[in-house]
């Protein structure tokens, strides 16, 4: 090591890049083995940093993924992540053998791993495939069309129960809704994540996710796109449990005039909304989220632009025993207006702009703002059934009605 110092410093490129072949794995591939990330090192004194691709994965799915790399060698170990989406990175390395390890995540899931080795000498340059192996147990799907799509939730909903699955989406695309099915059919017991930065559209009528007993779906970076006419919720859940991620969006669905929940409708069950976005929903009562009998845990995010024609632009608790509880994020921007859904005619109504209440709300963090209502309650509206504290400690709300901003931790004004 007398030489001097630069002469042994090497760069690391990971570089991901699309399938290499037409068309997409089947799962049954995918599980076998998921292709090949490169890891290419050069003399960091010529500057050199090589490009190799990798085929493990289709390129939508790739955007979703935080790649993380450990080097062990003789100067010890380095970590790094590469980010979400992420194609290359360069790091400094001394010459001599290192070993190589790449994992690939999706938030807290090990998806899949692969290492290697390789001899750095002063000067040279090479390339190390890193063979990449699914660690995720369950099944994977990739969907780019519709047709892909509908196999995926054909081959969930005849695949058994007790089973975890993936669906990557890597392409936007427009796929018939379910009207009264659950989208997974009678499975139960199952965990179902739907991956990609990338939009599903709703062609016709129906609910793009509707949710029954034992089934646990989780939508991440996923854009949820309604139809203009719609007559049910975009996401309906039935029981079970549905999760937002940071980065997914539920929008633009005007439901008919008799449909509870323009963006979700929770009839029992649990909404868990980690992170995304639900906004520009039209129905008569909750906008953007209608609440029965059921759980709403919002811990982030927002819920925006929503109208509720009659009573509930952001969210509305009916008095059916439903429960939210808002731990972060922010509620704005909503409207009851006491319209017709065409906007022709006063239709009464017009209370909680932003959160009407006829059951359990309690604000434990989080702000409610700048929503608007055509009678009373801009920002929330207690009914004579409901309740509404804010706080960890609970401290109940000293009027029905809210028309200012409201942010916890700090009081109700």
């Amino acid at each position: 090591m007398k030489k001097n110092r630069l002469e042994h410093l090497f760069l690391l490129a990971a570089v991901i890049c699309s399938l290499l072949l037409a068309g997409c794995p089947s799962p049954a591939d995918m599980q076998k083995g998921m292709g090949t990330i490169a890891i290419s090192f050069g003399s960091a004194a010529g500057g050199v940093a090589h490009s190799a691709r990798a085929s493990w994965l289709p390129e939508g799915a790739i955007g979703i993924l935080e790649h993380r790399v450990t080097l062990t060698g003789p100067a010890g170990s380095q970590n790094h992540v590469l980010g979400k989406g992420t194609t290359s990175a360069k790091f400094a390395v001394a010459s001599g053998t290192w070993d190589i390890k790449v994992e690939a995540w999706v938030d807290s899931l090990l998806f899949a791993s692969g290492s290697g080795d390789v001899e750095v000498v002063a000067g040279e340059s090479n390339v190390v495939p890193i063979t990449m192996g699914q660690e995720f147990a369950g099944t994977l799907y990739v969907a780019s069309t519709s047709a892909e799509w509908n196999a995926a939730v054909s081959g969930i909903s005849g695949g058994g129960s007790n089973k975890d699955y993936i669906i990557f989406i890597t392409n936007d695309f427009s796929t018939p809704g379910y009207p009264t099915v659950n989208t997974f059919g009678n499975a139960s017991n199952i965990n179902v994540t739907v991956l990609g930065n990338k939009t599903i559209t709703l062609s016709g009528t129906g609910s793009l996710l509707r949710i029954g007993t034992g089934q646990n779906v989780t939508i991440n970076d996923v854009k949820l796109k309604g139809s203009t006419s719609n007559t049910t919720s975009l996401v309906y859940i039935d029981s079970g449990e549905f999760i937002m991620e940071t980065g997914s969006l539920i929008s633009g669905n005007t439901a008919s005039t008799l449909t509870e929940g323009g963006g979700v409708h929770i009839e029992s069950g649990t909404f868990t909304m980690n992170g995304g976005t639900i906004s520009g929903n039209t129905t008569e009562n909750g906008g953007g989220v209608f609440l029965r009998n059921g759980i709403f845990n919002m811990n982030d995010g927002m819920i925006s632009g929503n109208i509720g024609t009659y009573n509930g632009g952001g969210v509305l608790i009916s008095n059916n025993g439903g429960t939210f509880t808002m731990s972060g994020g922010t509620i704005s921007g909503n409207k009851a207006n006491s319209q017709n859904i065409d906007g022709t005619s006063a239709i009464g109504g017009g209370y909680g702009g932003g959160v009407y209440v006829e059951s359990v709300f309690a604000i434990q963090g989080g702000t409610l703002y700048d929503n608007e209502s055509a009678t009373a309650g801009a920002t929330l509206y207690i009914a004579g059934t409901g309740t509404a504290t804010y706080g960890v400690a609970g401290t109940p709300f000293t009027t029905d009605t809210y028309e200012n901003t409201i942010t916890v931790p700090g009081g109700p004004y």
